[in-house]
């Protein structure tokens, strides 16, 4: 393996911190809406949060990958160019939901899903400041 060399210059740029804070709030998700897992019933048993918790664990998944490649110095731009469209129109979609749900059933009772819709949020719009950030219109 001569060819690939840690790439450390990758965690002070714009989209490693992105990348990093994803991360971090995916998991923080993870664990607020299945704070009280049987057999996977409080992650994936509803369907709004069901959608919520699968599309936030795929993407959990992939950014840890996409994180590994990217200190490593394997690049894919156009792949990630392609990924932060999809992952934005999935949180989009996913806050949307988020919100639906809270005001059907329980905006003043669980503090958990305001949390979890908090941090969607949060990871939505780090989405869009990785797009700009692939499609030049914002800086790295």
């Amino acid at each position: 393996m001569g060819g690939l060399s840690l790439n450390t210059g990758y965690l002070q740029t714009n989209r490693g911190v992105i990348k990093i804070l994803q991360i971090i709030f995916g998991f923080i998700v993870c664990s607020l809406l299945c704070y009280y897992w049987y057999g996977g019933r409080t992650c994936f048993y509803e369907g709004r949060l069901g959608f919520v918790s699968g599309v936030n664990f795929i993407i959990v998944i992939i950014n840890l990958v996409l994180f590994v490649l990217s200190l490593l110095n394997v690049a894919n731009y156009k792949m990630e160019r392609i990924y932060s469209i999809v992952g934005m129109v999935l949180f989009i979609i996913a806050f949307a939901i988020m919100f639906w749900y809270l005001i059907e059933y329980e905006f003043n009772h669980s503090q958990q899903h305001i949390a979890a819709t908090i941090l969607v949020g949060i990871i939505m719009g780090l989405f869009i400041w990785d797009y700009k950030i692939l499609h030049g219109d914002a800086f790295n």
